[in-house]
């Protein structure tokens, strides 16, 4: 059963990097950028403290020697939709915001709920269920989300402070 986990795990290290490039690029390239780097740094120390404390168990992994979690889920996966998300809601009003990260998080536990279930990726343990991993997955998402527009002012600023000043007689 372990080989259909490795192949499974290959296959999405391969999607994952073949959309970083394209999930990246656009006008604010920088925001998403930005945005998967926290996400993935944020989930170094979610990742491992959940996976320390035996809540999630990750029998079959990538690097088990070095890494607890799930090094393609933390640092590329879970990244990746969570740029989809703020790509998606970029002008969003706070509400609509919230209610769309509802569309991202719940296929996600989702996925990891069926992968938990039918695979060795991912085990629940100490009463952990998919509902504290969607929460989880919303926390994340909407707490990376709410530093949006202040990336945005921080860029606006910028691109005024860059203006050519001109002197009027």
């Amino acid at each position: 059963m372990q080989q259909f986990e490795k192949k499974l795990l290959y296959i999405l290290l391969l999607f994952g990097l073949i959309s970083i490039p394209f999930s990246l690029r656009g006008k604010n390239y920088k925001n998403w950028v930005i945005i998967f780097l926290l996400n993935s740094y944020s989930n170094t120390f979610v990742a491992p403290i959940l996976a320390e404390k035996k809540f999630l168990l990750y029998p079959v992994r990538l690097l088990p020697k070095i890494y607890k979690s799930s090094i393609i889920y933390d640092y590329c996966l879970c990244s990746l939709v969570s740029v989809w998300y703020c790509r998606s809601t970029k002008s969003d009003h706070w509400l609509n915001s919230f209610l769309k990260v509802w569309l991202f998080s719940i296929p996600q536990a989702i996925v990891e709920k069926w992968l938990e279930k039918h695979t060795q990726l991912i085990k629940y343990n100490k009463g952990w269920t998919w509902i504290h991993s969607l929460l989880t997955i919303t926390t994340a998402k909407l707490a990376v989300r709410s530093l949006l527009p202040l990336m945005n002012w921080m860029d606006e600023n910028s691109k005024h402070s860059e203006e050519p000043h001109t002197k009027t007689s």
